[in-house]
């Protein structure tokens, strides 16, 4: 059991921190096309909210459909390889969008919906398919979903502050996101290597 804990943990944490490093990061890659206003992080956060509750639904459904880890992760596999390509196509995206909207209000959620929706969806998917997992498990699981939550909470605070107030200032935006791209396809493809499904005495879906 040690070793599905270690996954459970290892994914809420890493999947935790790279979701709110690129919140803090994606004022970076606004501005320049929307400006540095109220405005840019009111889109920025709005539009995270909304792609937490896309994940968390999509997560809690697919959890009751396909409770296991090995779909959990390659979904993550997706998304890694989403943020990975981000330095890549925001600048065409805000470009085209900046020139075609003149509401920096408007222009920018368009901005944020297109290039984050996808891999901050599925990053929010981790903690309610793994509360989904751990139900299906039933008496044999010792992790609650107020832990899960708990654990994804103190990743996501670190990945807030270590990005905010060390990366930013040691390396350029693009590299950091590409780093955390790379991270977490690294970690997604640990977990698949592991294979905890056969740990886990979960009745077919």
């Amino acid at each position: 059991m040690t070793i599905v804990y270690g996954v459970f943990i290892l994914l809420l944490v890493t999947f935790g921190a790279v979701v709110m490093s690129l919140e803090i990061l994606a004022s970076n890659l606004m501005s320049p096309y929307f400006g540095g206003s109220v405005y840019i992080w009111g889109s920025i956060i709005s539009s995270f909210m909304v792609h937490f509750s896309v994940g968390y639904v999509l997560g809690g459904w697919l959890s009751r459909r396909f409770p296991r880890i090995s779909v959990l992760a390659t979904l993550l596999v997706v998304c890694a390889l989403w943020v990975i390509m981000i330095p890549a196509i925001y600048k065409p995206v805000c470009e085209a969008i900046s020139d075609a909207v003149v509401d920096v209000r408007l222009g920018s959620l368009i901005a944020m919906n297109v290039i984050f929706l996808v891999p901050v969806s599925i990053m929010a998917m981790v903690s309610p398919y793994i509360i989904g997992i751990t139900a299906c498990w039933g008496q044999q699981s010792g992790f609650t979903a107020g832990m899960v939550l708990f654990i994804s909470t103190v990743g996501s605070f670190f990945g807030t502050n270590v990005t905010a107030f060390y990366l930013i200032s040691l390396f350029p935006v693009s590299r950091i996101i590409v780093g955390l791209g790379l991270i977490c396809l690294v970690v997604c493809f640990v977990v698949l290597s592991l294979r905890v499904d056969r740990r886990i005495a979960i009745p077919a879906a």
